[in-house]
């Protein structure tokens, strides 16, 4: 009996533990952790402008701050986020929300992102978490590319890397277009540190015995154009 309590409150605690007390909505649809939100760039537009509501779950009253990571991007290109003020940092003041509050996407207060500079593609990470507990927390990122660039064709489903977390060698499985493709691997600073030719579909063994522990993005460029992109954790 004691032991069935004790595993009970076990369950219990990683359950509050992992709990989130911040939701973020895209056009009033729930944006899940790690989800990738893709944007397909207007090249004859001077900028791309976002907007994400976002919603205290608990009901008292929660302080927070953004944590903004570029994954990838050129150098002209400028990722700004605004919440009434906008942002060129990757850490944000702390903001407020009340009980069981909600800003709408179409609130001045909204969660606001700005891609400017370029129409090459990129991607950044969003996270928003609590001031006084950083573990309970969202991510989410956002890809920016034209045309195929941003729609998550087969290649999305058919990318996979195995074991992940990896610590010497990882296999990764990929499908092409064409056989104009690569399979790249980036660091979270955005500098390649692997890339190989491949064809239309297969499997590479990688080894990564010499990358340092810490989170890298793998994914298929064909033709030029970035065509998905998925996390690998080294350890």
């Amino acid at each position: 009996m004691m032991k069935r309590i004790f595993t009970l409150a076990l369950v219990l605690s990683a359950l509050i533990a992992n709990a989130q007390s911040i939701r973020i909505l895209q056009n009033e649809a729930i944006v899940s952790d790690n989800d990738t939100i893709f944007v397909a760039i207007n090249g004859h537009a001077d900028q791309m402008d976002n907007y994400f509501g976002y919603q205290n779950l608990t009901a008292s009253p929660i302080d927070f701050q953004i944590r903004r990571e570029i994954i990838f991007k050129n150098e002209e290109a400028d990722i700004l986020y605004c919440i009434g003020d906008c942002y060129d940092a990757n850490l944000s003041q702390p903001f407020t929300l009340a009980a069981n509050q909600t800003v709408p996407s179409t609130d001045e207060m909204a969660f606001h992102t700005i891609y400017s500079g370029s129409t090459d593609p990129a991607m950044v990470k969003f996270t928003f978490f609590l001031c006084d507990n950083e573990s309970d927390k969202i991510s989410f990122y956002i890809a920016y590319g034209t045309g195929s660039d941003v729609k998550p064709l087969d290649p999305v489903k058919s990318l996979r890397a195995y074991p992940n977390p990896a610590s010497r060698m990882v296999n990764i499985d990929y499908a092409a277009p064409s056989d104009n493709a690569f399979l790249i691997i980036k660091n979270l600073a955005g500098m390649e540190v692997y890339r190989t030719p491949i064809s239309q579909t297969g499997k590479k063994q990688v080894d990564i015995s010499q990358f340092t522990a810490g989170v890298y993005f793998y994914g298929v460029e064909s033709d030029g154009k970035m065509l998905c992109t998925k996390k690998l954790l080294v350890k």
